[in-house]
């Protein structure tokens, strides 16, 4: 069973990210806050799913500066890790740093997609900074997780955008064989998906997606045959998800409970050997 510490822990990361500047100032700086890793509790999920095998190859999509990946081989993870990030200011000060400094681990400066075409990233500002983790190809739901996790700040930040280049991963020819998934990026999660499919279809790989009602239903349609679950943090145990879903247990974030489920994992249906 995970120590109470780790309930309290991830009671003050929520509390953390309630202000932008704070939030920015220490995942900028991971490094001096390891101990904050990983940094979303429904990462210990992977410890229950994961071969920890150099083989068996994770992709971190949307990788932001890098604290997922940190956050793997924080819990002792030795697997090939290819992270794809289409910001390139934090692919180039934060995720190429992180490549030489941990073995195997591969980074990507480009935004997957279900289409090799441009899009527009849509990137908040606020007081001059970036907030990184709201990059978004979707204006609308940029904003409304501005809505959700800054309510008194939304006429404060200012929106910038940038052309990107997107890829299918089918069409990357990286020649790899995918164990482990993990997208976050910021409502583009379902054609991120669309442009895997061969992959998943081949190598039945198990996904982690943050969940959001916006397009959850869409994200079980595409994986049709693949089991939503949970991963509980007391229990150390993961928990098949009904189709009811509880706002008040899983939620992006939740004032009710600081400790509410963030992350879906979709387990293959007819693959049990993880």
């Amino acid at each position: 069973m995970i120590k109470n510490f780790e309930a309290i822990k991830y009671k003050i990361v929520r509390l953390i990210e309630s202000n932008p500047i704070i939030n920015l100032l220490i995942y900028n700086n991971i490094r001096f806050f390891k101990f904050l890793l990983p940094h979303e509790k429904d990462f210990y999920g992977m410890l229950l799913l994961c071969k920890n095998q150099k083989k068996k190859v994770i992709l971190d999509i949307g990788a932001s500066l890098g604290i997922s990946t940190l956050g793997f081989r924080h819990l002792g993870f030795k697997n090939i890790i290819y992270a794809f990030e289409p910001n390139y200011h934090l692919y180039n000060c934060y995720l190429k740093k992180i490549s030489k400094k941990n073995q195997n681990v591969f980074v990507k400066n480009i935004a997957l997609g279900n289409s090799n075409s441009s899009k527009i990233l849509y990137m908040p500002f606020y007081k001059s900074r970036c907030i990184h983790y709201f990059c978004s190809f979707n204006k609308k739901y940029l904003i409304n997780s501005i809505k959700i996790t800054f309510p008194n700040l939304l006429n404060r930040i200012v929106i910038k955008t940038k052309k990107i280049e997107c890829r299918k991963f089918d069409d990357l020819n990286l020649k790899i064989e995918p164990h482990f998934i993990k997208i976050d990026t910021e409502g583009y999660d379902e054609f991120v998906l669309k442009g895997l499919k061969k992959t998943t279809n081949k190598y039945k790989p198990v996904f982690l997606m943050e969940y959001n009602k916006e397009y959850y239903k869409n994200i079980k349609k595409i994986l049709k045959d693949y089991i939503p679950h949970v991963y509980d943090l007391r229990t150390n145990k993961m928990l098949k998800l009904s189709d009811k879903i509880d706002p008040k247990k899983i939620s992006r974030t939740t004032k009710n409970n600081y400790l509410s489920v963030r992350n879906i994992y979709f387990l293959p249906k007819h693959k049990k050997n993880y």
